[in-house]
């Protein structure tokens, strides 16, 4: 049987070993893990994934980047991160602990790669309460670090912590802590980040992560506090500078009246599409839909509508407007989740958006 070469390595990836030698080998291993055969190369050889994950802490800044690099890009596919979390580093449980020590480290330089790594694990849904355990211990202190943007001292900007807390947002458990922990709501820190200009990544997580509890009708009072605000974070990034009408105006929430002229669009389509599905879900219950109609969220999308290019934003847009355009007396029901769709009805509606979609 063929001796696998990456064993040969091992040697050359020990702590101890040369720093030229190590320097030598993680660079082959970062060009390796580039592709989704060198990934697969990697995962059948234990001994050198423990040594990657060990050289993560390296004294050498470099070497401990690079180490960090291959298990991003191992850690981009369900099997690399679904076998990342077999590992037991030294002096921790197991990676997940490893990774969420460097990013609450502020003196850690390449904590952005660690962020990247529990990103992706975190997208595991199989996995994603096993991977909790390890998680709610340092939620709070994850969540001051990624809210204080110069928490960390050696250019790590943390961005990516943002979808992280959306894919875990996924857990009940999660949810229960980001709307009730406290004494103070986590929720309520990462709402500012949903109109973060300097990120889109960090706007995208936390617009994803007020998604995910849109999902979850216990939360729609929640969210709907007035003293939340949430409307007035979910609207603005849909809006530009158009003038409306004063009795429309007064309708609006107050921080997004008379907005100035060189007031723009989001310009991503995938965020615009979360806030108009997470809208969507707000209108699940019917005091949800009328406070909906009462802060004008209607005139908004209907500006949005005449703007919007992209079909399947416009079809999003259109399912939300067309349960707003109605009076409570033709919705019919209070809660539209406690309705029960027959099969064939939803093929029928399915068809009915693949024409849509194909006609715009």
């Amino acid at each position: 049987m063929a001796k696998d070469p990456l064993s040969e390595m091992v040697e050359f990836l020990k702590p101890d070993s040369r720093i030229d030698l190590k320097h030598i080998s993680i660079d082959h291993l970062v060009g390796l893990s580039a592709t989704e055969k060198g990934v697969t190369t990697l995962l059948k050889n234990e001994d050198v994934m423990q040594c990657i994950i060990e050289l993560t802490s390296d004294k050498i800044e470099e070497i401990s980047k690079n180490a960090l690099l291959v298990l991003v890009n191992v850690s981009a596919s369900v099997a690399g991160a679904t076998e990342l979390l077999k590992y037991r580093p030294s002096n921790y449980k197991n990676i997940l602990e490893l990774l969420v020590s460097y990013v609450l480290n502020p003196q850690k330089k390449d904590a952005d790669a660690a962020c990247m790594i529990l990103s992706n694990i975190t997208r595991l849904e199989d996995e994603l309460e096993v991977c909790l355990d390890s998680f709610i211990p340092h939620l709070n202190d994850i969540l001051n670090a990624f809210v204080n943007i110069d928490f960390n001292k050696k250019g790590s900007n943390l961005h990516y912590l943002a979808p992280m807390f959306s894919n875990l947002s996924c857990s009940y458990r999660v949810r229960k802590w980001l709307t009730e922990e406290n004494p103070h709501v986590p929720l309520i820190k990462l709402l500012p980040f949903c109109n973060y200009e300097q990120s889109n990544i960090r706007k995208g997580g936390a617009i994803g992560t007020i998604r995910n509890l849109s999902f979850d009708t216990e939360y729609h009072d929640f969210l709907l506090n007035p003293d939340i605000d949430l409307l007035t974070y979910l609207l603005n990034p849909l809006m530009g500078n158009e003038d409306y009408p004063d009795e429309e105006m007064d309708k609006l929430p107050i921080a997004l009246q008379y907005l100035p002229k060189e007031k723009r669009r989001e310009v991503d389509v995938d965020i615009r599409k979360m806030i108009l599905e997470t809208l969507n879900k707000l209108c699940t219950k019917r005091t949800g839909r009328e406070l909906l109609r009462e802060n004008g969220v209607y005139y908004v999308l209907r500006e949005y509508h005449k703007w919007e290019k992209d079909p399947h934003a416009l079809l999003a847009c259109e399912n939300v407007v067309d349960i707003l355009i109605q009076k409570e007396e033709e919705v019919g029901a209070e809660d539209l989740s406690a309705i029960e769709v027959p099969d064939d009805m939803k093929e029928k509606f399915e068809k009915m958006d693949e024409e849509y979609l194909k006609g715009v």
